[in-house]
């Protein structure tokens, strides 16, 4: 099981999904997020590991 955190929502996904597959499974386009480990940004396309926990963070872009 891998658990996910976006603010104060905690979400768990299969091992074995990428990161992309399981915010798209979520509702959450990818595009609109880092995920986040150890304080570094993990690919979208890095494949989810049991036991593993990520932080969800939104982007913020202005001008």
């Amino acid at each position: 099981m891998v658990v996910l955190k976006r603010g104060e929502e905690l979400y768990h996904a299969a091992a074995g999904k990428t990161v992309e597959e399981v915010l798209r499974e979520l509702g959450i386009l990818p595009e609109t997020v880092l995920a986040v480990r150890a304080g570094k940004i993990v690919p979208l396309s890095h494949r989810l590991e049991e036991g593993e926990e990520l932080e969800i963070v939104s982007v913020i872009s202005g001008g």
